[in-house]
């Protein structure tokens, strides 16, 4: 993923918790900073950034086996980072598709401890 940050409005309410204000996934700084942490979880991000891709595809990109990259898009799912669409293939077969739904992650440090902010993609994913 590029390294800039867009900040997001850090007074936005979620209406549900765990969501933000339109009902999409919200992570905890925490969860952000432990995925960040994690080396394939980069990779994918990485390999996503270029275009969408099925996790058999992201699994060649990245080096790593389906398993992984299945566990690892799962929590990037949860946390809002990456969503999926099905696609079919014109061999007929269908096959999940992995995007990015963000372009920016961003923090910010307060003595009130640190949070993470989402900031929502402008990509086209036909």
């Amino acid at each position: 993923m590029t390294a800039h940050s867009i900040p997001a409005d850090p007074d936005e309410k979620a209406d549900t918790p765990g969501t933000d204000a339109n009902g999409a996934p919200e992570a905890s700084a925490e969860e952000l900073f432990a995925l960040f942490g994690d080396e394939y979880t980069c990779d994918i991000l990485t390999s996503l950034e270029q275009e969408p891709k099925p996790a058999r595809a992201l699994a060649e990109d990245c080096g790593m086996s389906r398993p992984t990259v299945y566990r690892r898009l799962n929590r990037l799912a949860d946390a809002g980072l990456v969503d999926d669409r099905l696609r079919v293939a014109s061999d007929g077969n269908h096959r999940k598709e992995f995007h990015l739904v963000v372009s920016a992650v961003s923090f910010d440090l307060s003595e009130d401890g640190f949070a993470g902010y989402l900031d929502p993609s402008g990509r086209d994913i036909d």
